[in-house]
């Protein structure tokens, strides 16, 4: 796997082009068809029966070259049972931009946010309103000011001195040229407008001072807050091994933590999603950071002692070299179990809730395709709980299939589909492969309006 890192950065120079796929209902933005934004609180109808948009999801398709596809964001029926399943119920064309979209987010009020893998739009708000049929529609999509922060990833709400704030990691920070680049975005929850920019350059700082590189993953329980040094977005031979520790007091790091042990494929570990498990994940829970390694195909456990406000020696409690899985990607969780996805060989994998910061299986592997990555949970109308699957990272596609509009790589990770499960045996019971139905790839699943969303980072 040594052309990783060459390959996963040529998609941020990757973008769809071409004309928008036609879908039964195609977004057409009437002024006077808005209502109030969206509450994460899931609507039901009149009589207070099933709430069929329960079994919809909204997702963040993107064209592929040679076929002609735009990037969107669409809303598709998810419940295997239905005769609609699999249909794009309703399709937004975004703008053309320098790279796609790469993830849907939720405020805690009901917001829709999205980041983005390039500097013209690395982060956006989404108006996703009712028309005047109760529709879900999306009424307008605005790219934010950054305040020149390139390459957004993850976005994480937490109360500061009292104030819900919206904090993104932008792997890119305020100069891709940097060969130690990348920031942390602090805004205004309400506004949206910048309060600070966390920025602490390896090469800007004393020896042995924290700092903070090509953030990515992020996390935080009381003032204390976690993002991980992933891989530098446009320079292929930078990439981390730590996680930094900020102090939400001041808005400054304070520590940074090594996260490495074995190289299986010669690369540092870069430390990819991370989750803070704490109290209102876990009652009673010794409190913990969880972190997932992409190049090092493992998953590390760094104790916290609240008393102390200190951080413990790292801890791995899962190495996928010996397993035979890799680049763990996403930390996902419902009422009763955490879900970790591993892109290689296209898994999820299950662990006991109650057991963490421990990782104790709690059944077995449910098995999705190759790129397994995002994941939400549902019920069907007739109230089977599912869990859905979106299978692919950045395109990376198997070199040896010649296919044009994949970004070569040594193997293949980009399937293209949302796999649907029964949550309880893992049994697979629909799958959709965008590329085959609408000629586009799928880079992010979230539930419609939240509803069946948990925990995430």
């Amino acid at each position: 796997m040594s052309k990783l890192i060459l390959i996963s950065l040529a998609i941020l120079l990757f973008s769809g082009c071409g004309d928008a796929s036609k879908t039964s209902r195609t977004a057409t933005i009437d002024k006077t068809e808005t209502s109030s934004k969206a509450t994460i609180e899931q609507t039901t109808t009149q009589n207070d029966a099933i709430n069929i948009e329960e079994t919809q999801a909204m997702v963040l398709l993107s064209g592929l070259p040679t076929l002609g596809t735009t990037d969107s964001i669409a809303i598709i029926e998810m419940d295997p049972d239905s005769a609609n399943f699999g249909n794009i119920l309703y399709d937004y064309p975004l703008p053309k931009l320098d790279a796609p979209m790469h993830h849907l987010y939720y405020s805690p009020n009901g917001r829709l946010y999205a980041t983005g893998l390039g500097s013209q739009c690395s982060l956006a708000e989404i108006d996703l309103v009712r028309n005047a049929k109760a529709e879900p529609i999306i009424s307008n999509f605005e790219c934010l000011n950054t305040n020149g922060q390139n390459v957004g990833e993850d976005i994480m709400w937490h109360n500061v001195n009292g104030e819900l704030t919206m904090f993104v990691t932008f792997m890119g920070g305020s100069d891709l040229t940097q060969i130690d680049a990348g920031t942390v975005g602090v805004f205004n929850a309400q506004t949206n407008e910048v309060i600070k920019i966390i920025e602490a350059r390896k090469s800007q700082v004393e020896a042995g001072q924290p700092y903070i590189m090509f953030p990515h993953g992020i996390s935080a329980y009381g003032d204390r807050m976690v993002v991980t040094s992933s891989t530098h977005p446009a320079i292929a031979t930078e990439i981390g091994n730590t996680i930094t520790i900020i102090d939400l007091n001041t808005l400054e790091p304070i520590e940074t933590i090594v996260i490495e042990d074995a190289k299986p494929v010669g690369f540092p570990s870069s430390p990819v999603e991370v989750l803070f498990v704490r109290p209102s994940i876990v009652e009673g829970v010794e409190p913990a950071i969880l972190v997932n390694t992409l190049f090092g195909f493992e998953t590390w456990k760094v104790p916290y002692n609240e008393k102390t406000k200190t951080f413990n020696t790292p801890e791995k409690l899962y190495d996928g070299a010996t397993a035979g899985t890799a680049v763990p990607l996403e930390f996902y969780g419902n009422e009763d179990e955490l879900f970790i996805s591993h892109g290689v060989p296209g898994i999820v994998k299950r662990y006991d809730l109650k057991q963490l910061p421990n990782l104790v299986s709690s059944g077995e592997d449910i098995k999705a395709e190759s790129g397994a990555h995002h994941m939400i949970f549902y019920k069907t109308a007739a109230g089977r709980k599912l869990i859905a699957v979106q299978n692919n990272l950045l395109n990376l596609g198997d070199a040896k299939d010649n296919d044009p509009t994949d970004v070569d790589f040594l193997v293949k990770l980009n399937h293209h589909s949302v796999t649907v499960h029964d949550l309880l045996t893992g049994e697979r019971l629909g799958e959709i492969n965008f590329k085959e139905k609408y000629k586009k790839g799928i880079d992010n699943i979230e539930a419609l309006f939240g509803s069946g969303f948990t925990h995430h980072h």
